[in-house]
């Protein structure tokens, strides 16, 4: 299985999100793609331009609070992105990040965040050398059946 220049990129925040303890679980077809190949599937699988996660706490944390977390894990792993926010989480409705290439502006891919839903059984997972704590696979395959 190749993965695109974004989704390695995907990937390289994906961990920098789980290095700094945020408190993200991540999720959706970047997880998918490490259960699969994690179980011995390599053919290719659409390719995806975002990526999932659930923000998870008693607290339901601000925009700012969200934005700031999520730009210094990114500047302390060494990442020239910038992370804005364009849509606030609300009743039925994720966060929306949009993760720019700082020196350009160029926007780069989104991230999806709900804030404070139900915990979810969690797992660790490893792809190509990079570690983050994702949604279990019974959790990825209701989600997809419901």
């Amino acid at each position: 299985m190749r993965f695109t220049k974004e989704e390695s990129l995907m990937y390289t925040v994906m961990k920098a999100i789980y290095d700094s303890r945020i408190p993200i679980d991540f999720k959706g077809s970047m997880v998918l793609k490490a259960c699969l190949l994690k179980a011995g599937y390599s053919e290719e699988t659409r390719h995806t331009v975002d990526i999932d996660a659930n923000w998870r706490g008693n607290v339901s944390p601000s925009a700012e609070q969200m934005t700031a977390s999520i730009q210094k894990a990114l500047d302390n792993s060494g990442l020239d992105l910038e992370v804005k926010l364009f849509r606030m989480y609300g009743n039925g409705r994720s966060a929306g990040f949009e993760l720019n290439d700082r020196t350009t502006g160029e926007p780069l891919f989104s991230m999806d965040i709900d804030v404070n839903r139900p915990v979810l059984p969690t797992q660790m997972y490893e792809i190509a050398g990079f570690r983050f704590r994702g949604v279990s696979p019974s959790q990825i395959l209701a989600d997809k059946v419901s």
